[in-house]
């Protein structure tokens, strides 16, 4: 093995990459998926599959290894080295190095010339004397800057910053300006990876046991528990999350916990799925759900979200919405109208729409004669409680005019 001892705290050119080893702990690798980080190949394969790797391994072939940034190392004297910041960079470089472990990754290589080759035996790095020292510079560049990762990522590598370094004085305040973030979303960020661990702990529920493969939708869950429906559903109090703590959620309230987490993301082994179908409104529509007894019940008893979200929404909201989609329907219909070639099947269910339409104007003519001798109910007065909506008067017979008839 190659000697090659670099100072602390500065860059060093010429360090043999056969010296260079992967972070098996890289926050890349945190989608909350099992990837095996024993071997090389299993990095590399984790890593493609999180990110692919052909564009930095078309850059290296194209333009040689453009040794501008360094990456960011530590480890003893001589080596080896953990590269704490550039793993996909490693990745890359042996990959190119090793057409056989390319083959293995099943990672296609382009041409690699002579000169590439050339370019990838050394490179400049950067070591540390612990990983506190990179991890302002790594933050801003994968949290704000122009690497990012994907939220849970980012979340997982602030809160072990703030768990690692909270004895020595350090504060989420301090966290946010170093990485150039608002303190909010820091402090957001490292109370829902306190209430994901203690689900998991709890084994109230397993990333990998989630519906929908993929990354892991770990904003579904911190915007969840910023919401205060979600906060009442699980107790917790305004303020939860100024100061995190480990298990924030009342062992009363763990089964809740457990079945809101089941509604954001699914569960694999019951082939339950996810009720989120886009975050919003859908995230919205559940923290609404959940805070209404009636709609809750509905949810727990099978019924879809939008049929258990009815019971929120105004009866008005309700009606307009479902004769407006009936109408855009119709509509449609009219549209394909020159295609209908006097099918006898399709003419029946036309007929049957007709029946419905006629039904339907006759309740809605009738609702609305029975109303007439008052002001018609505002949208605002539909949704108020029932106990708050006075019963409707009977108005005597006499009383009513009778239609005057017209002269022919």
């Amino acid at each position: 093995m190659p000697k090659f001892s670099p100072a602390f705290g500065e860059p060093a050119r010429g360090c043999p990459t056969s010296l260079l080893e992967f972070d098996r702990s890289n926050p890349r690798l945190l989608t909350g998926d099992d990837y095996g980080t024993s071997a090389d190949e299993d990095v590399i394969s984790a890593l493609n599959e999180i990110a692919p790797l052909e564009e930095v391994i078309t850059s290296i072939c194209t333009n040689t290894y453009l040794d501008f940034e360094p990456l960011i190392i530590i480890g003893p004297d001589d080596g080896p080295y953990r590269v704490l910041e550039g793993n996909r960079r490693l990745a890359a470089i042996k990959l190119i190095s090793n057409p056989q472990l390319a083959k293995r990754c099943r990672i296609s290589l382009p041409i690699v010339s002579n000169a590439v080759l050339r370019s990838v035996k050394t490179v400049t790095v950067w070591r540390v004397q612990s990983e506190s020292d990179a991890q302002a510079f790594i933050g801003f560049k994968h949290i704000n800057g122009p690497s990012r990762w994907d939220a849970y990522a980012k979340a997982r590598f602030v809160s072990d910053w703030y768990k690692r370094e909270r004895g020595n004085g350090l504060t989420i305040d301090q966290i946010a300006r170093q990485l150039g973030d608002d303190n909010d979303t820091i402090r957001a960020y490292i109370s829902s990876i306190c209430v994901l661990e203690q689900a998991e702990d709890r084994n109230l529920f397993e990333i990998r046991n989630r519906f929908n493969r993929g990354k892991f939708a770990f904003s579904h869950l911190y915007t969840a528990l910023g919401r205060a429906e979600y906060q009442e559903f699980l107790g917790l109090e305004k303020g939860w999350n100024k100061e995190p703590i480990p298990n924030p959620v009342a062992r009363r309230n763990e089964d809740k916990l457990k079945e809101v987490l089941s509604y954001l993301y699914g569960n694999k082994k019951d082939e339950m799925p996810s009720l989120i179908r886009s975050q919003n409104p859908d995230l919205k529509h559940i923290g609404e759900v959940i805070a209404n007894p009636v709609s809750l019940e509905k949810l727990r008893g099978g019924a879809t979200l939008s049929i258990a979200y009815n019971d929120v929404r105004s009866s008005y909201d309700v009606f307009s919405e479902a004769i407006a989609q009936a109408t855009l329907k119709l509509t449609a219909v009219m549209d394909a109208l020159p295609k209908y070639n006097g099918e006898e099947n399709l003419l029946t269910i036309a007929e049957e729409i007709l029946e419905q339409a006629e039904t339907l104007l006759d309740v809605m003519r009738s609702k609305r004669k029975r109303l007439s001798a008052k002001p018609l109910i505002s949208k605002n007065e539909v949704t108020a409680p029932k106990r708050a909506v006075a019963k409707p008067i009977a108005v005597p017979k006499r009383a009513v005019a009778k239609p005057v008839a017209k002269k022919r």
